[in-house]
């Protein structure tokens, strides 16, 4: 997190050929400020490389070209004509007040580094928990200063309130910690070959999504991470679906000729060898190898089981999902199973156990 709490300036170099030089152009001809200037109200400020002119009544600064004796006094007589006859002694009191402004919402601007890293501490823990970014200003930083002053004393409990956490912070916060994992996870993605795993969802919204998996080799492990997740805009086809990813590779400089394996589903969109996915990621990578998704075939086992262990595995998933999605219900029928594995026989004790973690194992035919 370190790396947020300084600000790098990236510097364009223009690279001219070395057998054709640039054209020289006449350099515009830049304007100094005059002190004499004070008396029409305006005094001088750096933007950029070039010096502008700015009023010391309303704070406005106005472009180079207008620092000439005739424009300055057309602003102080149009926007200020109660001040045109004033005195210079008026002006530079109001250049004081204008640079103790300035000097003071510098001061109150600037954040300290720890506090800085703090607040990124905080965002982080907030999107762990997945709360609403207002319970950090709201319930946190509150909590966090009734401790301290407890424990330590007010003084520096008082020092907490330098550390931003309004809500918008911490939604800048979250975004630049999740911008910096998903840079990290591509530049490991980069270093080796990779496989990708792609499969259509769609959320509450009713919004059709494509959540796509990485698997590459990490050192001496190999791991398995999400992508990314991008809204399907149009219609859920093939040519649609390979262009959010060739888009997104594109993006993070991920090559093509480095996957070695893609992972669908079944469908025509994901599975044809002509028109789907998996026909058209061939065409720009010829060496990965296409792997219908283990999840799916057993989906479509599943639905050719006998009527009896049809309704069997009807009645088991209505009874789990009952009890998991009731939290008090989990709770008795976690105690009940340890009960019960003390008392049936191993048989019966292994279809418990099955119950309990969501799947049935059959043995000897039950």
């Amino acid at each position: 997190m370190e790396k947020f709490l300084t600000q790098h300036k990236r510097k364009a170099e223009d690279e001219a050929s070395p057998d054709v030089l640039p054209k020289q152009f006449p350099k515009a001809k830049m304007r100094k400020y005059d002190e004499a200037y004070l008396a029409f109200g305006f005094t001088c400020t750096t933007v950029g490389n070039e010096e502008r002119p700015q009023c010391v009544v309303c704070l406005k600064v106005l472009a180079c070209d207008s620092l000439k004796p005739n424009k300055l006094r057309r602003h102080l007589e149009t926007n200020h004509p109660e001040h045109k006859d004033k005195p210079v002694d008026f002006f530079r009191h109001k250049l004081v007040n204008c640079r103790a402004q300035q000097s003071l919402f510098t001061k109150a601007a600037s954040v300290p580094a720890n506090a800085q890293l703090a607040s990124y501490k905080v965002a982080y823990r907030v999107a762990q928990c997945k709360k609403p970014h207002t319970i950090a200003e709201e319930l946190i930083l509150p909590c966090a200063m009734d401790m301290v002053s407890v424990m330590l004393n007010d003084s520096a409990a008082s020092k907490l309130r330098a550390i931003p956490l309004s809500n918008n912070t911490i939604g800048r916060r979250i975004y630049d910690i999740s911008k910096d994992i998903e840079e990290q996870l591509n530049d490991k993605v980069r270093d080796g070959r990779f496989s990708l795993q792609m499969d259509e969802a769609t959320d509450s919204n009713k919004d059709c999504l494509l959540i796509t998996y990485v698997r590459f080799i990490d050192g001496d492990d190999m791991r398995e991470e999400l992508l990314f997740c991008k809204q399907i805009t149009g219609r859920a086809t093939a040519e649609e679906l390979f262009k959010i990813i060739d888009t997104y590779l594109k993006e993070a400089n991920l090559k093509w000729e480095d996957c070695v394996g893609i992972c669908t589903d079944g469908a025509r969109a994901m599975a044809g060898i002509r028109g789907g996915l998996q026909a058209l990621i061939k065409r720009v990578s010829p060496n990965a190898q296409w792997t219908h998704c283990m999840i799916h075939r057993e989906a479509l086992a599943s639905k050719q089981l006998s009527p009896e262990l049809n309704d069997v595995m009807t009645h088991v998933i209505a009874t789990v999902n009952y009890i998991k999605t009731r939290p008090v219900k989990a709770r008795k029928e976690s105690l009940a199973t340890l009960l019960l594995c003390h008392i049936l026989p191993m048989r019966d004790r292994i279809f418990c156990c099955g119950l309990h973690q969501n799947k049935i194992q059959v043995k000897d035919g039950h």
